[in-house]
């Protein structure tokens, strides 16, 4: 499922018109997974190579004062980002999973939860904040290290980290636009049941 949900999102984002609808035939389950897919790899693949891309260099380069700050700016990133990635998994992802599941099962955990719950899709709308604008500026700022240029450890580097800028910018666009949107749909027609009964 992974592959195909990935394979729709990247035939989406090349069209370069970013339409929600592309992705209705996928359930909130499905891109929930996908997105806490994407995290561990982030966690566990993209963050710990850029890590030591940065260290490498820094190693080639030590007298570089601009490219430790990078790299300070970086592990900063780090940690607002994995703290990013903490509240989403203790937060909209439970909350999503569970209407999502009591909806398919024409559960009465669904209208509870909706009914009593003070969580809802609109308090993770109004309080997402994408942090990918600290890897912007870290790419900026590493393009104009004009004496890094020519060494390979950079251009690997500089590669990774606008590769991760591209992926989290998407991440982001598929939390803010297609998880939302589905999420409400079901509050929606949820307290529309409550409302009539």
């Amino acid at each position: 499922m992974k592959n195909l949900f990935a394979e729709s999102l990247i035939r989406t984002l090349k069209s370069e018109d970013y339409v929600s609808d592309s992705f209705k035939g996928y359930s909130v389950k499905d891109i929930i997974e996908f997105l806490e897919f994407s995290h561990q790899r982030f966690i566990n693949e993209s963050i710990p190579k850029i890590e030591q891309n940065f260290l490498l260099l820094i190693k080639y380069f030590e007298g570089n004062n601009e490219l430790s700050t990078l790299f300070k700016l970086f592990l900063k990133f780090q940690v607002d980002f994995i703290n990013h990635i903490e509240i989403e998994e203790k937060t909209i992802f439970p909350y999503s999973k569970t209407l999502y599941q009591a909806s398919v099962s024409n559960s009465i955990e669904a209208i509870l939860l909706i009914h009593f719950s003070e969580y809802s899709v609109s308090v993770f709308s109004n309080s997402h904040k994408n942090n990918e604008q600290y890897l912007t500026e870290i790419i900026f700022m590493l393009i104009k290290q004009d004496n890094l240029k020519n060494h390979p450890v950079y251009n690997i580097l500089l590669k990774q980290i606008c590769s991760f800028d591209n992926e989290i910018k998407t991440h982001g666009w598929l939390e803010d636009n297609v998880l939302v949107e589905k999420v409400e749909e079901i509050e929606r027609a949820i307290s529309i049941f409550i409302n009539q009964g």
